[in-house]
């Protein structure tokens, strides 16, 4: 129950013009103070506080309330005002015979009957005010019955200097408040001199600062307060049930931590909406159907009202706090109007309110959601409406929204004619979100563009998929279809050109072998969205030219500006390796940790994925072994395996690395055995794979065995025509192969080819890997030369784990040597990156404040149920108090603490706290939804 004193803040100048009407009145003349305000205003607790101040200074205090459903009970009010009244003997008896219903329904045709009644009654209050003053407080005001009026007016022209004061509460938020009733009386009151009208507007921001620091003086939040005005307006009704949900959510007994809206606050929004008129009602609900303010200039023709009463009915809703700057303030509040209205009036405004919309020229995806609302799906119209819009919503990145919208279009689509269009789309959304859900249509899709009834740009993405997949014969077939549909001399689609690089760069030797079918003539013509492969040829052109670093940095910026769009994230994966070889590991992980988070505002598991494989990449270069396993663990759960397709080999070869150099076979053997297609191997990311098992296979001491994999490495680049030598080092792992079989000839061979073909200034990670192999296959003496130039190659490249290997080398040759000194100095450089490379908590770099710290990072590895858990289990609860901050089951708490164990390296509550530090109170969802 909320305390009355919270209502009296901003009211000390009415209760003050009050306490003087009254001393007005006592002193000798009636005097009538009307409060006029919408619900919600304090108006009915500020007369409630003065009467009990009027009853307190010895006054008679008769009290009654208006209601609607009581407006034409005839003297309800004043039977409310006096039954019950104790006046003396006799004037008792005459008053309870005066209210007696048989003679006041008399009174309805008898004029002696109804002057008697108002005569009788008005006399007993002067007879009372002659005893001592009388205030006379009526609420609601606006339902006053005819004869209550009639009778009011009768006693304010009789009552000359009787002690009487009127205290009239008004509400102005009913614009249809029976003006029949009301009309006599209100131009009475406006003909009195000692009239006062006192409006009563909603609480001002500080306003609702004080009331809520009244409520906990000890931590008042002035950002909490503004955002609870903005949520409000400032209504006392909708302020006290925001609070109530609030400390309910919170669940505690202090000030609430955030704003949280709730069944108290839906309640408060349905009061507010019944105390509205009828054509308000209807212009709220039109609002909260619309939204968008800018197409309210039909909201008369959707509410079929004259567009200055829907001018007025909005001005009510503004000042009730439900709407602010012509939308409603709060997504609960337009839920709570629709919810007024029954199922089938709610249909038919989104029925209407589509067809206005689309007349109007809308955007579709507005247009597809009032289809939806209207549940107008066997409209002949309906399936392209919802295609439209699903459309756009996938071009502004609403993935999920889009999949309900192709769903409910492939329902309704029952004669089948846009069903590969829906699939396509489909397909296109899923790449993003649940790829499992799309793949399964991939054999239709492909029948549809080989027959030809699939074309243009909804080819792409099957395409893509077909690629990914690794179902390479079905694309080129489907590639060959398309090219020879290009007209001789035309410009082909871009869409065309888009998959042609899309194979180019998945499988080099297939491409090189049907490039001659896929050609088209004429350069393609590109839409403004697909800018980003044009950028793309400068930032690689830049980088394979040695461009200087401003150069550089002119060519990052302008491709970086590109938004993440299904069009662009091929240019932004290729750019984003290229800059890996290149060696610039700290900008890629920086590049990587905005992408990554632009794909969870995009609720983009699928390219969250992809950007978390090339982060765990990123990871193993730099050395950070533990980080470069839990990036790519989370990238196989995003995505599993199966799903992933021929891309698997990414993450997999990034994992198999990581925990063969960590010593975790066992776990290695595991990732080994998950099964891979075998056109995997026609990828550059199967090559990769390779490298990567026999490196596993060299540790596990089957070298022998690791020759093969090395071996067809170089075999299909050959076939390839492709050196790729920095990219696909195959040299320096048969270097290290044959090394472990004591074959320091051959070891020294690979390893010198390698170097002479990358050059002195090539990728430093692997020079100074493959220099340190070539050093073990010198004789000691001539070992710390090299080494030494390796290990400034490797602290330059930023592998601290091929750093410490090459410092633990160049100690060992110090003491074969006999120099002890060196040797202990090396040992301690070995030993202290050597545990910074197996910690399983990564150490913080405090030296590199513009690199992402790699526990920050890792948050992006957790899901977003994992990352909400996590964020609050920092903030040391219990599951059970993590349960039911966030409405879920214990169990559930459990199951995600469990993998955010495992995912970020710790075992207990404490490391938790230490690995993420103290979280701040979450960020209140409202806001964003207030905006």
């Amino acid at each position: 129950m909320k305390d009355r004193g919270s209502c009296m803040i901003e009211r000390e100048s009415e209760l003050a013009e009050l306490a003087t009407a009254f001393g007005e009145s006592a002193a000798g003349g009636v005097r009538i103070v009307v409060l006029k305000g919408v619900v919600g205003t304090g108006k009915t607790a500020l007369i409630e506080e003065f009467g009990d101040r009027a009853r307190a200074a010895g006054a008679r205090l008769l009290r009654a309330s208006g209601a609607p459903t009581e407006s034409s009970l005839s003297l309800g009010i004043v039977r409310q005002l006096l039954a019950g009244e104790v006046f003396d003997r006799d004037r008792t008896e005459i008053v309870r015979g005066l209210l007696d219903h048989r003679l006041i329904a008399d009174a309805a045709y008898d004029g002696v009957s109804r002057s008697r009644v108002l005569d009788g009654l008005a006399t007993a209050v002067l007879e009372s005010a002659e005893q001592s003053p009388v205030v006379i407080a009526i609420d609601d005001t606006q339902y006053l019955d005819a004869f209550s009026q009639d009778w009011l007016i009768y006693l304010i022209r009789r009552a000359g200097l009787a002690r009487i004061l009127l205290v009239l509460g008004w509400r102005n938020d009913d614009v249809e408040m029976h003006p029949s009733n009301s009309r006599l009386l209100c131009a009475e009151l406006y003909e009195q001199s000692s009239l006062r009208m006192l409006p009563l507007g909603p609480l001002s921001p500080s306003g609702v600062a004080e009331l809520m620091a009244e409520r906990h003086p000890e931590s008042l939040s002035t950002e909490l307060a503004a955002e609870a005005h903005q949520l409000t307006g400032g209504n006392l009704l909708l302020l006290h049930a925001l609070l109530e949900d609030s400390r309910a959510a919170d669940r505690g007994d202090g000030p609430p931590a955030e704003l949280n809206t709730g069944p108290a606050f839906e309640r408060a929004v349905q009061l507010v909406l019944r105390r509205c008129d009828p054509v308000t009602l209807r212009v709220a609900g039109a609002i909260s159907v619309i939204g968008d303010p800018s197409r309210f200039a039909f909201l008369d023709r959707l509410v079929g009202v004259a567009s200055d009463r829907v001018a007025v009915a909005m001005e009510a809703l503004t000042r009730t706090g439900l709407v602010a700057a012509g939308r409603m303030r709060h997504p609960i509040m337009a839920g709570a109007v629709l919810n007024a209205f029954s199922a089938a009036d709610r249909a038919e405004l989104s029925r209407r309110a589509a067809d206005l919309l689309k007349a109007c020229g809308a955007d579709s995806l507005t247009i597809a959601e009032h289809f939806v609302a209207s549940g107008r799906l066997d409209d002949p119209s309906a399936v392209p409406n919802l295609v439209k819009g699903a459309q756009q919503a996938l071009d502004e990145g609403h993935t999920r929204r889009a999949t309900e919208l192709l769903r409910l279009a492939y329902e309704a689509d029952t004669d089948g004619r846009r069903r590969e269009e829906i699939l396509a789309l489909l397909l296109r959304a899923g790449w993003r979100d649940d790829l499992r859900a799309s793949i399964g249509h991939l054999s239709e899709l492909t029948e549809a563009m080989l027959s030809g009834r699939l074309r243009g740009r909804h080819t792409t993405m099957p395409i893509i998929m077909l690629l990914q997949q690794g179902r390479v014969e079905e694309a080129c077939s489907v590639l060959s279809r398309l090219a020879a549909d290009v007209p001789p001399g035309a410009r082909p689609s871009w869409e065309f050109e888009l998959v042609r690089m899309w194979l180019a760069n998945m499988y080099p030797g297939v491409f090189r072998r049907v490039a001659d079918e896929i050609r088209t003539d004429g350069t393609p013509i590109m839409p403004p969205g697909a800018i980003g492969y044009r950028l793309l040829e400068h930032f690689q052109s830049s980088h394979n030219q040695g461009a200087t670093a401003e150069l550089l940095v002119q060519a990052d910026e302008a491709l970086w500006q590109q938004p993440l769009t299904d069009i662009n994230l091929l240019p932004l994966m290729i750019a984003l390796h290229t800059m890996v070889y290149a060696g610039r590991l700290e900008e890629a992980e920086q590049r990587c940790r905005e992408l990554m988070q632009t794909c969870l505002d995009l609720q983009a598991p699928t390219w969250r994925a992809v950007f978390c494989a090339i982060a765990a990449d990123i990871a193993l270069r730099r050395g950070s072994l533990s980080v470069a396993v839990s990036r790519a663990a989370t990238a196989l759960e995003l995505v599993s395996v199966a799903e992933w397709g021929v891309m698997a080999a990414e993450p997999l070869n990034t994992l198999l690395t990581a925990q063969t150099l960590q010593g975790k076979h066992d776990e290695a053997a595991r990732t080994l055995a998950l099964r891979v297609p075998d056109v995997m191997f026609e990828t550059p990311f199967g090559l990769s794979y390779l490298l990567a098992r026999g490196r596993y296979y060299v540790e596990r001491g089957l070298a022998q065995v690791a020759l093969d994999d090395f071996q067809a490495v170089a075999d299909t680049l050959d076939q390839w025509e492709v050196a790729q030598s920095e990219t696909l080092p195959w040299r320096t792992e048969m270097a290290a192969a044959h090394l472990r079989l004591g074959d320091h000839e051959t070891a020294a061979r690979y390893a010198r080819e390698q170097l002479r073909l990358i050059g002195p200034e090539g990728h430093l990670q692997v020079r100074g890997r493959t220099m340190r192999l070539l050093a073990a296959t010198r004789e000691v003496h001539l070992r710390p030369a090299i080494l030494s130039e390796a290990v400034d190659v490797l602290h330059r490249s930023g592998d601290k784990y091929e750093l410490a290997n090459a410092l633990a080398a160049l100690r060992d040759a110090y003491t074969q040597l006999g120099d002890a000194g060196r040797a202990r100095s090396v040992a301690r450089k070995a030993n202290s990156i050597r545990q910074a490379c197996f910690a399983e908590q990564p150490a913080r770099r405090a030296s590199a404040p513009d690199v992402l710290e790699e526990t920050e990072v890792d948050m992006h590895a957790l899901s977003d149920a994992e990352r909400r858990v996590a964020k609050v289990a920092a903030k040391g609860l219990t599951n059970r108090e993590i349960a039911g901050k966030l409405y879920l089951t214990t169990s559930t708490v459990e199951q995600h603490l469990t993998r955010i164990y495992r995912k970020l390296g710790v075992s207990s509550r404490v490391q938790l706290l230490s690995r993420l530090g103290p979280q701040p109170a979450p960020h209140s969802a409202l806001q964003d939804a207030s905006a």
